[in-house]
């Protein structure tokens, strides 16, 4: 459709009516003649986006070679006419634009070879026509442009020390020669061994007269200042039409984004590091020094760990942010090629960054995955330490070994060796891609604008703007497969026992969950515990006995313990938002329904019911277990000694709700919670009552001398010893507490009005023995 409106308006006849004469001869007053060559030349430039209009650079070609020496004759001077630096780079960019469309010629002429069966193309209206100029059109403008850049650079050294210079014609021409060189590797005639020599050159000159300049330093210096990530600001929203959709540029301050305003060294650094990066995988020996004076800066390195340090930023939906993550794409794409970069620092770089990468950047986010993200060479020697507060978190949960319901334990003080689940990442890799790559028309339509594929494109237009990839992705495979499960059970198809490959799935998924949070927590930080515990409670609602896998026991069992730790388990808060959960209540009464049903008492299952139980967290979580759904209470197994979490979590501060007290009560009186057969509960139930029916607050006498009735005329003697003689829990012991020998004289006195004193004596007596 676009080559018909094209061919019926005549476009390229205006457009090279305006490009091929000198702005000078047009006639026009001041800067209106420069300004219209620029939009021609845009224009042509979109043109060639689509692989379109190609047939008349061809044409044109000498033309185009005398603008380009034209062009050599402008200066990076801030003094420079803006009128013609915007022509030059107008001219540069269409020069790009054939660069990637010539690229393609030889595939495309090699496609219509073969669908035809013949030497020669036919065209064929359902593929792509074969361009119109091929890599011969471009191979002899590489050196001009090159020469450009050399000179360029030479004054941009000399002119930052005192002013700083116009930085879009220079990062036109390394845009030019990164294109180039992102081409070149698959084009025919090509000679190898001169192209490697002609990059060794090329790395030389930037390495020399840029890389190791202070214009360089001062440039990198900026990115901190001029960051969007960083930014504390808000963008700026104002009332747009629907069907004109525009990308806010100005922030609530009205000035313009940070990443837009003046002197900002983002499209400059990207091109540079895109160039680094084209050049390095093919000389696959370059010198390293390269690689170090851009990723050991210490400039750079400053700015990505304060990256890294922003957990939440008001400017990741913006449009213009996608410019920052491509140059933090690349540097990651560097640090890939050389080995002795920051290695955590980087991979850190590549997980914050796959969370802020927008609609469209799908090829990033598998690039990413498939080469960086698991890469074990990312997680150095280094990380095989363990670190002073994991050390201080395996003494507190010292011989803690969880049961399993299938009769085997989980030990959850052992750290996994990290040999073996290093590798298990091409394993784990294949997980994530299997889950993120499922959107095959959107990747390809993504792959195609990335990496400017003109004959594949289907449009330049900006998608709606959104966040590709949630904070929690590691949870992802989880969150799917339950959502899987729960949908096949609405449909009447009850999942009793998952696949191989689902167990598989679901043990890669938790042992990368465990190697983040153990090597890459800072990471793991920007997901709230609840999210994190909510998630793994997914585990067990995803059919009825994938939780008793041994693989997935014990990841499940070292990651609660790990969430059990003191720092982390104070900052679980079960009232905060959690995403995809409209209620936390309801999540939580499905699982303790699931817990009933196939449970059968494993203590792992029943650590994660116990969570919400505790005494800070909302009471309708208790009243669920202690009333709605008490027959919990009879398959929970859990002994006092394996209960990760502290006990006083539980008893602190002491229950007020009445109603939930009568439970308590009314759980112990009728045998559904005893010392043996679900010691937790029992210890909870003991210390609230024990410890309401002796206040003397005044408040309440009735229920109190009521409950006490109840307790001194139970026929249960070792409840009611328990429940009278009862001092302080504790877990070192079977029992889960400690009692009196002798009631203290303010409880011997609240008894005076029971008839009990002997039977008092006689225990006093059985305890003191």
């Amino acid at each position: 459709m676009a080559a018909i409106l094209i061919s019926r308006y005549r476009l390229m006849e205006v457009i090279t009516r305006y490009t091929s004469a000198d702005p000078s001869s047009l006639q026009l007053p001041g800067d209106e003649a420069y300004y219209l060559s620029t939009e021609s030349f845009n224009t042509w430039t979109v043109c060639m986006g689509y692989g379109l209009a190609s047939e008349y650079f061809r044409d044109y070609y000498s033309l185009m070679v005398e603008k380009l020496q034209v062009i050599s004759s402008l200066s990076v001077s801030p003094s420079s006419p803006k009128a013609e630096l915007c022509y030059a780079v107008s001219v540069l960019c269409l020069l790009e634009s054939v660069v990637h469309v010539a690229a393609t010629n030889e595939e495309l002429t090699a496609k219509m070879t073969r669908s035809h069966g013949s030497d020669s193309p036919v065209e064929n209206s359902d593929s792509a026509p074969v361009p119109g100029v091929n890599w011969s059109h471009v191979s002899g403008l590489i050196q001009p442009v090159e020469i450009c850049l050399q000179k360029w650079l030479r004054e941009l050294v000399d002119i930052y020390p005192t002013q700083k210079p116009n930085l879009c014609l220079l990062t036109s021409a390394v845009k030019f020669v990164g294109s180039y060189y992102s081409k070149i590797q698959n084009q025919p005639g090509v000679n190898v061994v001169q192209c490697l020599e002609h990059i060794e050159v090329l790395s030389k000159t930037l390495s020399e007269s840029c890389l190791k300049s202070l214009a360089y330093q001062q440039i990198v210096r900026g990115l901190s200042i001029h960051s969007m990530v960083l930014s504390s600001n808000k963008p700026f929203t104002s009332e747009t039409t629907p069907s004109l959709p525009s990308h806010p540029s100005t922030l609530d301050t009205r000035e313009w984004c940070p990443i837009l305003q003046k002197d900002s060294p983002y499209s400059f650094l990207v091109a540079l590091y895109r160039l680094l990066y084209s050049i390095g995988k093919i000389h696959k020996g370059l010198d390293a020094k390269v690689f170090q004076l851009v990723l050991q800066n210490e400039d750079l390195i400053t700015y990505l760990r304060k990256v890294c340090s922003s957990i939440h930023s008001q400017m990741n939906q913006n449009y213009f942010s996608r410019f920052e993550n491509l140059l933090q794409y690349y540097l990651v794409k560097l640090a890939a090629l050389w080995a002795g970069c920051d290695s955590q620092l980087y991979h850190q770089v590549a997980l914050h960054l796959i969370t802020r990468l927008q609609t469209g950047d799908e090829h990033y986010v598998h690039d990413l995955l498939s080469t960086t993200v698991f890469n074990q060479e990312f997680f150095g020697v280094e990380d095989c330490e363990i670190i002073p507060s994991q050390v201080q978190a395996m003494r507190l949960t010292e011989h803690k070994e969880l049961t399993s319901a299938s009769r085997f334990t989980s030990n959850v003080t052992q750290r996994d060796p990290l040999p073996s689940v290093h590798g298990s990442l091409p394993s784990i890799r294949a997980t994530y891609l299997q889950v993120f790559g499922k959107d095959i028309k959107a990747l390809h339509r993504s792959r195609e604008r990335c990496l400017q594929i003109p004959s594949e494109m289907d449009s330049l237009m900006s998608p709606t703007i959104d966040l590709l990839v949630p904070k929690d992705w590691v949870y992802l495979p989880l969150v799917e497969l339950y959502q899987t499960t729960t949908k096949m059970e609405l449909a009447g198809k009850p999942v009793n026992t998952l696949s191989s490959t689902a167990v598989s799935m679901v043990t890669n998924c938790l042992q990368w969950i465990s190697l983040m949070e153990n090597e890459r927590e800072l990471v793991m930080k920007t997901i709230t515990m609840a999210t994190k515990i909510s998630r793994l409670m997914c585990v067990f609602l995803s059919g009825n006995d994938l939780f008793l896998e041994a693989p997935v026991h014990h990841c499940l069992a070292s990651l609660f313990s790990t969430y059990c730790q003191p720092d982390r388990l104070d900052k679980i808060n079960l009232r905060e938002e959690i995403p995809g959960l409209t209620s936390f209540y309801d999540f939580y009464v499905s699982f303790l329904l699931q817990y009933e049903a196939v449970s059968f008492g494993d203590s792992l299952f029943g650590s994660f019911v116990l969570l919400p139980m505790q005494q800070r967290y909302d009471l309708k979580l208790r009243k669920a277990v202690w009333g709605e759904h008490a027959g919990t209470l009879r398959a929970m197994f859990i002994p006092v000694k394996e209960l990760m979490i502290p006990i006083k979590n539980f008893l602190e501060p002491e229950e007020t709700n009445l109603e939930l007290l009568r439970l308590y009560l009314q759980a112990l009186l009728s045998g559904t919670v005893t010392s043996k057969r679900c010691p937790i509960m029992y210890v909870i139930a003991v210390h609230h009552v024990n410890r309401f029916v002796y206040t003397q607050d005044g408040k309440h006498k009735k229920l109190r001398q009521m409950m006490m009735r109840q307790i001194c005329m139970m026929r249960n003697e070792e409840i009611k010893k328990h429940l009278l003689f009862y001092k302080l829990a504790t877990q070192e012991k079977d029992i889960g507490f400690d009692m009196y020998t002798d009631l203290p004289n303010v409880r011997q006195r609240l008894l005076e009005d029971f008839d009990i004193k002997d039977w008092i004596k006689k225990t006093r007596k059985a305890l003191q023995t």
